[in-house]
């Protein structure tokens, strides 16, 4: 099974129409606070624009579950995507799937994995400044133990996601500014992404 991928941080109806015409299995939208910050409204027109074969998620950092659930509701979300120290009391408030994310900074950051991972769809592990590009040790994963599908992040870019995928046995893999150029998505960088995790061979 080829590998997921979930292209985030998407701001605008074009980009997500080139991330769903190049084969994404998830685009991410960004309600934390964020030089990608986009507001519900023009989430929900996007929403509208894509088919329901592509999932949407939206990515929170410690609002209330009350915004959480709204905006969900509100967007058409199909995945709720949290950020920041959200409790496990705080997850079972959510009316979605949830998409946990880890800060991996170090061998104690991945102390957290067990606490969360009988309780949400995905985890995703992400670098030690989330939204920056920045990568973390990979060898510091062992995803075999682990209950629950994982998403990697932090740092993916063409140039390197292959090697992630030889080097971890993960669900997927999660790119925001790595398909991005002077921090605007970039449609060729996007497609030749999805393309390489997929093993679609170049045209």
């Amino acid at each position: 099974m080829k590998p997921l991928v979930k292209i985030c941080g998407v701001k605008d109806r074009e980009t997500a129409e080139v991330v769903e015409a190049s084969g994404a299995d998830f685009i991410g939208f960004l309600f934390a606070d964020s030089k990608r910050k986009i507001t519900v409204q023009e989430a929900k027109t996007i929403r509208a624009a894509l088919s329901p074969a592509i999932q949407t998620v939206g990515v929170f950092r410690n609002q209330p579950f009350e915004e959480v659930n709204h905006v969900a509701a509100t967007v058409g979300l199909d995945y709720v995507q949290l950020h920041g120290e959200e409790s496990l009391a705080y997850i079972n408030q959510i009316n979605y799937p949830v998409i946990k994310a880890i800060t991996v900074k170090d061998q104690a950051s991945l102390d957290k994995v067990a606490t969360y991972q009988t309780a949400v769809a995905y985890l995703l592990l992400d670098g030690p400044i989330p939204g920056s590009g920045t990568g973390f040790d990979w060898s510091l994963l062992q995803i075999d133990d682990l209950q629950v599908p994982v998403f990697l992040a932090g740092g993916l870019t063409l140039d390197n996601v292959n090697k992630a995928l030889r080097t971890l046995p993960v669900a997927g893999v999660d790119v925001s500014s790595g398909v991005e150029t002077k921090d605007k998505k970039d449609a060729v960088k996007i497609k030749q992404f999805i393309n390489q995790v997929k093993g679609v061979p170049e045209q």
